[in-house]
């Protein structure tokens, strides 16, 4: 598997998970005042990576 993508997305992926309050809150207005922000939330990138076919 290629994953020369990688370093390239890995500061996107780092700012949006140290930011992920204030990235939902700026972009997702609606579903930020939903949540639960008192609960923990766990990233799952590696999990979506297993259930999409790779593409060439």
């Amino acid at each position: 598997m290629d994953t020369s993508n990688d370093q390239y997305d890995s500061p996107w992926k780092e700012v949006i998970e140290r930011y992920f309050p204030e990235f939902m809150a700026f972009y997702f207005p609606d579903a930020y005042a939903e949540i639960d922000w008192s609960k923990e939330h766990v990233f799952l990138d590696q999990e979506l990576r297993a259930v999409v076919p790779v593409t060439e």
